[in-house]
C-alpha cells in the first residue's frame, strides 16, 4: 500500500518557562498506524484483503489555534468511487519522539536534566514532486492471506478468557496446548529466555463478517541465542520455521511469536542477591508482564501485520503466566485473548 505525505509534520518544543526550544521535523515509522487502520476496515468488510490501495497522512487541525497547529493526524485510505476511510491518532502518539528530542536538548544544554517540557505538533503543505521520467512506482502487491469461514459466537461460547477483551481488537483464540508447550519449554530452559513461532489461521464469521484468528500450534524456535535477559533470533531460525510450516501442509500462516521472561531468576541471582538492574523495570511498571522495545522490534521486522500477536510466558514463583500483545491504534499494547481446550479444538 502506497503512503503519501501531502503535509510535512514537526514538533515545536517548549521549556519549563515556555521558551521555544526549536522546531524538529517528525521522523517516525508511520507503517504501524497504517497497518492498524487498514486491517480495522478490512475486518469491517469495507476494504479488500489484498491491500492494493493508496493512503495519506493528513493533519487534524487544533480547534482553538487553527493551522498550522494540530491536535493529531489521520490516516486516510482511498477507495475507488467511494469516500475514503480513516482512523484518527492524537498528538500523544508522538510522545516517544518528543522524548527523544528532549534527550537531545538535554545533551546539548538547551534543557536541564529532569526539567519539564511540552510540545506542539504542526503541519505545513509539502512541495509537490513531479515523478521522474523512467521512475519506478512502488505498489504493495502482497497477496491476501487465506481466510476460512467459522462461527465466532460458537468459539467464544466454549472459550475461557485471559486478560481484558477490547472490542476494537481482533478476537484471537489460542489452543491451550500451545500455552502448555510454551510453559514446558520455559521451565525446561529456566533462567534463560526461550521462544517459538506461532502458527494459525485467519477466520471470518459467517454471520457478521468479522475477521478473527486462531493460533493452533507453535514451533519451538531453533538456532536462537538466549540469555537471561534476551532472546535473539537468527536467519537460521526463520529458515527452519518456514520449512516446518511448509512440511505441516495445513494452510496455516505465521501468526506471531512467543518468548519467555525468567522473572524468578531476575529477582534473585545465583547467590540469592536481588538483581536491581533487571527488576527496576518491573517496579516502574508495577507489573511482571511487559513487552520490551526489543520485543516490539521483532514484531515490526518479522510480524508487522495487524493480525500478528506476541505472547509472553512469564516464569514467576506462582507458575508460568501468559500475556498477549498486539497492534491497537498503531502501537503495541497488552490485549486479552481467548483460550480453547485442545480436546475441543478439532475444527475451526
Amino acid at each position: 500500500m502506497a503512503l503519501k505525505f501531502p503535509f510535512r509534520f514537526a514538533v515545536v518544543m517548549y521549556g519549563e518557562d515556555g521558551t521555544n526550544l526549536g522546531t524538529v521535523p517528525v521522523r517516525r515509522d508511520w507503517e504501524p498506524a497504517l497497518e492498524w487502520t487498514r486491517f480495522y476496515f478490512q475486518r469491517k468488510g469495507v476494504l479488500p484483503l489484498d491491500g492494493a490501495c493508496e493512503a495519506a497522512v493528513v493533519p487534524l487541525w487544533q480547534h482553538e489555534y487553527g493551522e498550522p497547529y494540530c491536535r493529531g493526524y489521520r490516516i486516510e485510505i482511498e477507495r475507488r468511487g467511494l469516500r475514503p476511510v480513516a482512523s484518527e491518532f492524537s498528538i500523544t502518539s508522538l510522545s516517544d519522539f518528543a522524548s527523544s528530542v528532549a534527550s537531545c536538548y538535554v545533551a546539548s544544554g538547551k534543557l536541564r536534566a529532569g526539567e519539564y517540557y511540552c510540545y506542539r505538533m504542526v503541519a505545513y503543505p509539502a512541495k509537490t514532486e513531479m515523478p521522474k521520467a523512467g521512475g519506478i512506482a512502488l505498489v504493495d502487491a502482497s497477496p491476501a492471506p487465506p481466510v476460512r469461514e467459522a462461527s465466532l459466537e460458537a468459539l467464544v461460547k466454549r472459550a475461557s478468557v485471559i486478560g481484558a477483551i477490547d472490542p476494537d481488537d481482533m478476537p484471537v483464540f489460542v489452543s491451550r496446548q500451545v500455552l502448555r508447550e510454551a510453559e514446558a519449554q520455559t521451565r525446561a530452559d529456566e533462567g534463560t529466555e526461550t521462544g517459538g513461532i506461532l502458527l494459525g489461521t485467519l477466520l471470518r464469521d459467517a454471520d457478521s463478517g468479522e475477521l478473527f484468528a486462531k493460533v493452533s500450534a507453535q514451533i519451538a524456535a531453533e538456532h536462537t541465542i538466549g540469555s537471561e535477559v534476551k532472546l535473539t533470533f537468527t536467519s537460521k531460525t526463520w529458515a527452519a520455521a518456514d520449512a516446518a510450516l511448509k512440511l505441516r501442509k495445513r494452510g496455516e500462516i505465521f501468526q506471531g511469536y512467543w518468548h519467555s521472561h525468567p522473572y524468578r531468576f531476575w529477582q534473585a541471582g545465583a547467590n540469592g542477591q536481588k538483581k536491581s538492574s533487571l527488576t527496576e523495570r518491573f517496579e516502574a511498571s508495577q507489573s511482571v508482564e511487559f513487552f520490551s522495545v526489543d520485543d516490539e522490534a521483532v514484531m515490526r521486522a518479522i510480524f508487522p501485520r495487524a493480525w500478528c500477536v506476541g505472547i509472553v510466558a512469564t516464569d514467576t514463583v506462582d507458575g508460568v503466566t501468559h500475556s498477549m500483545y498486539g497492534l491497537r491504534d498503531g502501537t503495541m499494547q497488552a490485549r486479552g485473548f481467548y483460550v480453547l481446550d485442545e480436546e475441543e479444538d478439532s475444527g475451526a
